[in-house]
C-alpha cells in the first residue's frame, strides 16, 4: 500500500520508544490522521488511549524506516517476507557468482527458485512451506528448510534473503561462515545506516575483501516492492 506525502512527514515527526510510536504533539486533520493511523494499524500498529501512543507487538523502527524510505507499507500480517528475485536481476547475480564447473552452489531463501532454476544442480533452502512444496513438486534439491540453522559448506552461495529487522545482515554472516564467494541482495541501508550492526558488517566485507554495489531503485518493482536495494559480492 502507497502513503502520500503528508503522511509520511507525520511518521518522519514521530517518536518512537521501544514498541511505541508517538505521533508529534499537533493537532492533525481528522483526515490525515485517519490516514496515518490506517498506516500504522497495517504494519501493525493499534492505537492506545492510555498511553497516548500506537503499540506494536515489537519494535518497529525498521518497518517504519522502510516506510519512509519507498513511500510504501507492507503488510506486518504477512508472516514471510516474498520478493521474488525478477528475473533479470537473477542473471545478474549467477554472472557476478562467476560458478566453475563443479563447485557446490546453494540458493538459501529460495523462494520459488528463480535463481536457482539459472544454476543446474543448485541446492535450495526455503523457509516458506508454500514455496518449499513447489521446489519439490519442480524438481529443485531442497536440503534444509531454516537457512539460519543450516552448516553444510559450499564453494559459491547466490542469495536473496529476508530484509526486515536486519535479518539480511544475519544471513550474510551466515553465508560468510559457509561459502569461499558470496553473492548476496541486501537492503540498501547497509550503505548508510550507522547502527553497530552495520557498522560491523560493513567493516566484514571490507576484511573479506568484498563490496558493496547499489541496485537501480525500481529493481524489484515488478515484485510488488520498492524497497531500495544493493548487492553484496564476497
Amino acid at each position: 500500500m502507497k502513503i502520500s506525502e503528508d503522511v509520511i512527514n507525520v511518521l518522519a515527526d514521530s517518536l518512537l520508544d521501544g514498541n511505541k510510536l508517538f505521533l508529534p504533539p499537533m493537532q492533525l486533520e481528522r483526515s490525515l490522521y485517519l490516514k496515518v493511523d490506517k498506516a500504522l494499524k497495517t504494519i501493525g500498529g493499534k492505537w492506545n488511549r492510555s498511553a497516548k501512543a500506537h503499540i506494536f507487538d515489537a519494535d518497529p523502527a525498521d518497518i517504519v524506516e522502510q516506510l519512509l524510505q519507498t513511500g510504501e507499507v507492507i503488510d506486518a500480517k504477512k508472516e514471510f517476507q516474498f520478493f521474488e528475485t525478477p528475473d533479470g536481476l537473477a542473471s545478474r547475480l549467477v554472472d557476478m557468482a562467476e560458478i566453475k564447473e563443479g563447485q557446490n552452489v546453494l540458493e538459501p531463501s529460495a523462494g520459488r527458485g528463480r535463481i536457482a532454476k539459472l544454476i543446474p544442480g543448485c541446492d535450495v533452502i526455503e523457509l516458506n512451506p508454500d514455496n518449499r512444496d513447489h521446489l519439490i513438486k519442480s524438481g529443485f534439491n531442497v536440503v534444509h528448510d531454516d537457512f539460519m540453522t543450516f552448516d553444510k559448506e559450499y564453494d559459491v552461495i547466490v542469495a536473496n534473503p529476508p530484509f526486515s529487522k536486519q535479518q539480511d545482515i544475519d544471513h550474510v554472516l551466515h553465508m560468510m561462515e559457509l561459502a569461499k564467494r558470496v553473492v548476496s541482495v541486501m537492503s540498501a541501508s547497509i550503505m548508510w545506516r550507522d547502527n553497530k550492526k552495520t557498522v560491523n558488517f560493513r567493516k566484514a566485507v571490507e576484511e573479506a575483501g568484498g563490496y558493496i554495489d547499489a541496485l537501480p531503485d525500481d529493481s524489484f518493482k515488478e515484485s510488488g516492492t520498492l524497497v531500495k536495494t544493493c548487492v553484496v559480492v564476497m
